[in-house]
Formats: structure tokens, C-alpha cells, sequence
């Protein structure tokens, strides 16, 4: 029995100097590595997400570094998606569609991001005192759809080009889909 306990306590011991080994540096590059993990489970999703972090001696401007560098890369992503998806609208269904399309999503998108915060946060404080703050923030939207729900009470297209729009729209996410899994 007092076997037992000696190699318990060993173990134990063993356990916490062991978690105590890990350098601030090797700590920081796992929560960095932990969200990235968050934001790529969002884009899988497909969901739009953009991560971002944030460094001061005050919690708040910590908090608020974070959310503006996750907002920038967010948009960042939306911007890829938003290319994607104009280039296939050019190609399938006319250059003034997807022009239209485009001005449409901008403002969508705008009206979204002013509303967006961060979703997943994660804080710690470095050996120096300071407040590192990680942070993913996610945008829900489907442009396509709004886009064709904007339209809806307008005679302004077809059913036809409706369906030509959503097709254009499912190749492009396709393709998006398809580039981004390399």
C-alpha cells in the first residue's frame, strides 16, 4: 500500500513539473494553434470566419484589438468568397447581374460586420502582465439567398435568372470549397 502511494505521489509529481516545463512561448503557440482550430471548423462549416489577437497591459484594449484584427481577416475571407462568387455571375449569368449582386452583398456585408463580435475569446496574461486576447469572429450569412430575397419584391429578374443565379452561386462555392481543401 505504501507502495501505491509513493508511486502516485512520483507520478503526480512527475505530472506537474512536466506541465510546468511548457515555456510561455510553447503555452501561446497552443491557444494560437487551439483557435485556428476554431476558425477552420467556421469555414468548414462554411461559415465566415476571421481570427484575431490582441496584446495590451488593459483587458479591454486587449479585448478590442483582438476584435478589430478578427474583423480585418474576416473581411479578408469575405472578400476571397465575394471574387468567387462575382467571376462565376460574370461568366454565368452576365456582367450586370453580378455587378448588382456585388453593390448588393457590399452593403449586406457592411450592415453585418458592424454588428459582428467575437464569438470563441480566449485570454491570458504573459509573464510581462500584459492581457493576450484570442478571438474568432463569425459572420452567418448567405449572400445568395438575401441577395434573391432583396430581389423578391421587385419584378427587377426571372425565375429563370434566379435559378441561373443560384446555380452560378453553387459553382462558386464549389470552387471555393475546392481551393481552399488543398
Amino acid at each position: 500500500m505504501k507502495k501505491l502511494i509513493a508511486t502516485l505521489a512520483a507520478v503526480a509529481l512527475a505530472a506537474m513539473m512536466s506541465g510546468c516545463a511548457s515555456t510561455p512561448q510553447e503555452k501561446s503557440a497552443n491557444k494560437l494553434l487551439e483557435m485556428q482550430a476554431v476558425k477552420t471548423k467556421y469555414l468548414k462549416e462554411k461559415i465566415p470566419a476571421g481570427m484575431g489577437i490582441g496584446v495590451s497591459k488593459d483587458e479591454q484594449i486587449a479585448m478590442e484589438k483582438a476584435d478589430q484584427n478578427a474583423r480585418v481577416d474576416l473581411a479578408r475571407e469575405l472578400d476571397v468568397r465575394m471574387k468567387a462568387l462575382t467571376k462565376n455571375f460574370k461568366e454565368d449569368v452576365g456582367g450586370d447581374v453580378a455587378e448588382h449582386f456585388q453593390s448588393a452583398s457590399k452593403a449586406i456585408i457592411d450592415t453585418r460586420m458592424n454588428g459582428a463580435t467575437l464569438t470563441d475569446v480566449q485570454i491570458e496574461t504573459t509573464e510581462d502582465g500584459q492581457f493576450k486576447v484570442y478571438g474568432v469572429m463569425t459572420l452567418g450569412t448567405d449572400l445568395v439567398n438575401e441577395y434573391l430575397k432583396s430581389l423578391q419584391n421587385s419584378d427587377a429578374i426571372s425565375e429563370a435568372q434566379k435559378n441561373k443565379i443560384r446555380a452560378a452561386a453553387d459553382k462558386a462555392y464549389a470552387e471555393i470549397d475546392a481551393a481552399t481543401a488543398k
